[in-house]
């Protein structure tokens, strides 16, 4: 495999200097920038296989760059790096395809094994696309091996490491599915070195004394037990304190004998530790001093900020090994999965996941498609917390976290809400928040959004496109359920806006009741739609200002307003099948909509030169992409189509700086702002006419040659078929 090519991206050239040269001392290849900006052009210009990533970087920060690669190149493996790191960080950081989170400072040592873990990760998916027998060895090594970057993990695998040269036995302590076995496993030693040929387990409870006996020692007829069989081997012996006292001395009598011999290696595991069994009388002195090698196990909740790192990784190993896409979870599945204390650790997550990925069909994972016991445990109590917690501080622990729990999301995570209803000051509760590592997702997409206005009134004046008037705009807020409603600036006449009241798609779309009339609605709804207003009052001279022929000055007038949560709910319309509007093929119009995880719209145009065919996808996660993406996009026509409008007496407001001109050859009047600027305005006409339906839509739509009169036939669709 070639040396991989890193990038080293911080603002603090300190850190630069440091990290580059310890790792041009390992061999490898580095490049690094201070930026962003600077990191995307260098990997657009040549290789790169590593990014190691600051978070806090001036301009676009680390979360956007880390998004920028990933949709540049997948296959790119990011570290993020921060000295101000939070789980929750580290959550919204894996769940956007980072490899690991970094907290600043780190050892060289860290870094050096997270660059390790990565190639093997490079090197078990090159040797699984050889034959079958590879992928299942391949997905054994995964499963055997102590995930997790928790200072107790590392220590524990370092140790690990150091003891597999030496001929010291070694006792594993730890709860149930903390890795006990998978440590006695990675004591063996890497099989091509030889140190150990074979691994043995015997599960002491299973047997009785006499038994247990005959499996480790043989019988008198020769038969060779587990310590007595010739070549090397690992006795691993499972919840040791079950076997009888004598047996345990015969045992250490037999070590003792054989104190140099370099052939056997035994592991001894227990939920106990030596000196608390010992003290029990469930390990005998003779016993317990066979072995001084100790390791303790942390249980999973005591090292949370791992779990992120562990949902990814056995996620990747179960959906290669089902031969299914990988499944990512919503922020509220990840909300849960943080806070839940996991009683059997790290063996309960594994399997909780391995389930998952046979039974769930869909992309996602929401919490509803979590186990009953764990939501019911995290929702309504603490299971069998007497055994579960060896000490009345964990129990009590354990009770505070889901009081807590219960009562934020009763009042939707609002610490302000929350801390006045149970009776603690803000400061104490955030205090318990950060103490017991409680994940919140106040901002997720599956919980229920609330209603939103403007909190201050705004005015902009500009020009109507078509009718060519001089024309305002006021936005006024309106209370819960008034809805988006235009009014006349001079009669006070007002029109919702909705699917009933359209009069008219040539062009743009128009709503008319009676004497009140709105035109040119599509790229101010669109900006309401991206930013979730749902009530407000818009009054204008029958049309909306062209502005610059974007809806960039709509989204700085929302911005300067500011946002007002309401009280009242507001539902998103979720589509639950298929609907089509003519055949879906490359050279007809057509218009689909399907269930899909968030709103997104796939567009193709196919025009004449120059503007020849474009597609486009806009996944809408938050007003944000959709002023990035999409706000700037400005209105275009072709010369002979202005002539034509120009003799209905339309278009009288277009100018050369609220248009882009199109003759047969070329653009006449402008640069454009993206290279698929006319697909991704398309994408904003529907955008804004899908707000007709007075809600949010999470579905994925894909079009095909499309206008305004084709999404206004969905929404009439959506309407009729949603009973809106």
């Amino acid at each position: 495999m070639k040396t991989p090519v890193i990038l080293l991206v911080d603002d603090e050239q300190n850190i630069i200097t440091s990290l580059a040269g310890s790792l041009e001392d390992e061999g490898y290849t580095l490049l690094s920038a201070s930026d962003g900006a600077q990191a995307m052009r260098i990997i657009k210009s040549q290789p790169v296989d590593i990014v190691f990533l600051d978070i806090w970087l001036p301009g676009m920060d680390g979360m956007e760059t880390l998004k920028s690669i990933k949709d540049f190149n997948s296959g790119i493996e990011v570290v993020m790096m921060t000295g101000h790191g939070t789980v929750n960080t580290a959550v919204q950081a894996v769940k956007q395809g980072a490899f690991d989170f970094l907290e600043k400072p780190f050892s060289l040592d860290v870094v050096l094994n997270t660059v390790r873990r990565i190639t093997e990760k490079w090197q078990a998916a090159a040797q699984a696309q050889a034959v079958s027998t590879v992928e299942e060895h391949d997905a054994a090594r995964e499963r055997s091996r102590l995930t997790g970057e928790a200072p107790e993990i590392i220590d524990i695998r370092r140790r690990i490491e150091k003891i597999v040269g030496t001929k010291a036995h070694v006792f594993l302590s730890g709860e149930v599915g903390t890795g006990k076995e998978i440590a006695a496993r990675m004591l063996r030693g890497a099989e091509k070195s030889g140190r150990f040929a074979s691994f043995h387990r015997l599960n002491c409870p299973l047997y009785d004394c006499a038994e247990a006996s005959l499996e480790l020692f043989g019988d008198s007829s020769g038969k060779a037990g587990l310590l007595t069989q010739p070549g090397r081997a690992v006795v691993y012996l499972a919840s040791v304190e079950a076997l009888d006292i004598t047996l345990q001395d015969r045992i250490a009598e037999f070590l003792r004998k054989r104190q140099a011999d370099p052939q056997l290696r035994v592991v001894a595991s227990s939920a106990l530790e030596p000196d608390e069994a010992r003290a029990d009388g469930k390990l005998s002195a003779g016993f317990a001093d066979c072995f001084p090698e100790r390791i303790s196990l942390p249980p999973l909740r005591k090292r949370r900020g791992d779990i992120p790192l562990l949902l990814k990784h056995f996620m990747n190993v179960f959906c290669r090994e089902y031969g299914v896409r990988e499944k990512s979870f919503d922020d509220e599945a990840f909300e849960m999965l943080m806070n839940y204390d996991w009683p059997a650790n790290v063996k309960e997550l594994k399997n909780l996941i391995e389930k998952i990925v046979v039974s769930l069909h869909t992309k996602t994972v929401s919490a509803h498609d979590i186990p009953l016991s764990v939501r019911d445990d995290m929702q309504y109590n603490v299971s069998r917390s007497h055994e579960r917690y060896a000490t009345m501080h964990e129990a009590e622990d354990a009770w505070r976290k889901n009081f807590l729990l219960y009562h934020l999301r009763r009042n939707d995570r609002d610490i302000k809400r929350t801390a006045a209803r149970i009776g603690v000051s803000e400061k104490q509760l955030k205090k318990y928040v950060g103490e017991y590592n409680i994940i919140l997702t106040r901002e997720n997409r599956t919980q229920r959004r609330m209603q939103r206005t403007l909190k201050r009134s705004m005015v902009l004046s500009g020009r109507g496109l078509h009718s060519g008037d001089k024309t305002g705009l006021i936005l006024t807020p309106l209370p819960p359920g008034s809805g988006i409603v235009f009014g006349n600036i001079s009669s006070g006449e007002t029109i919702r806006a909705n699917i009933h009241h359209v009069v008219s798609t040539d062009y743009a779309t128009s709503l008319q009741v009676n004497g009140a009339a709105a035109r040119t609605i599509e790229h101010l709804l669109a900006v309401l739609h991206a930013y979730r207003i749902s009530n407000l009052m818009i009054k204008i001279n029958n049309e909306v200002p062209i502005m610059d022929g974007s809806a960039l000055d709509f989204c700085q007038m929302v911005e300067d307003a500011g946002l007002e949560e309401q009280e009242e709910p507001l539902d998103e319309i979720i589509v639950d099948r298929r609907h089509s509007l003519g055949e879906s093929d490359r050279t007809k119009k057509f218009l689909t909509v399907e269930p899909a995880d968030v709103f997104s719209v796939h567009y193709t145009l196919n025009y004449p030169r120059p503007v020849g065919r474009q597609e486009y996808t806009f996944v809408m996660s938050d007003a944000e992409d959709f002023k990035r993406e999409i706000a700037p996009a400005r209105t275009f026509g072709f010369l002979k189509d202005i002539e034509a409008l120009n003799e209905r007496g339309l278009a009288s407001g277009g100018r050369l700086n609220n248009f882009i001109l199109i003759d047969d050859e070329k653009i006449v009047n402008t640069d454009l702002r993206f290279p698929d600027e006319f697909v991704r305005h398309k994408i904003m006409d529907m955008v804004g006419d899908l707000y007709l339906l007075g809600r949010p839509l999470r579905a994925k739509i894909t079009a095909n040659m499309t206008g305004h009169s084709d999404n206004i036939a969905l929404v009439r669709l959506l309407h009729d078929a949603y009973n809106l």
